[in-house]
């Protein structure tokens, strides 16, 4: 989704509204009925071979959303689940390196979701 990782203070944080919700139009990948997908890229601390980022999909229960908007606090829940997804041990697709930081695209810009404190 993301070409190559961005500078680590040059991205906006999400836009949010009065009532908590995204206040933007997100990259959607999946609207149903019950549920929301967002895309969004995972960007890990960068190690020998620079900062790398994986693709996530960040799955938000559509009661948690105004129309294809979700609440901030189910757009992090979601991000945090997909992270701890990605980062668990022993799974195949299971990936190396400390999280950094979760991005998702408005209008083909990049936001910041959330940030990992360094280890």
């Amino acid at each position: 989704m993301f070409q190559e990782s961005l500078p680590i203070l040059s991205l906006p944080p999400l836009p949010v509204a009065e009532d908590q919700h995204v206040d933007a139009d997100l990259d959607v990948s999946l609207s149903t009925p019950s549920t929301l997908v967002v895309n969004a890229s995972l960007e890990l601390e960068a190690g020998e071979s620079g900062r790398r980022s994986v693709d996530l999909a960040l799955v938000i229960p559509r009661s948690q959303c105004r129309g294809e908007r979700p609440l901030l606090a189910a757009l992090l829940n979601a991000a945090q689940a997909a992270v701890a997804r990605a980062t668990r041990g022993g799974s195949m697709h299971a990936i190396t390196g400390l999280p950094r930081r979760v991005l998702t695209q408005i209008a083909g810009r990049p936001y910041l979701v959330t940030q990992f404190e360094a280890a």
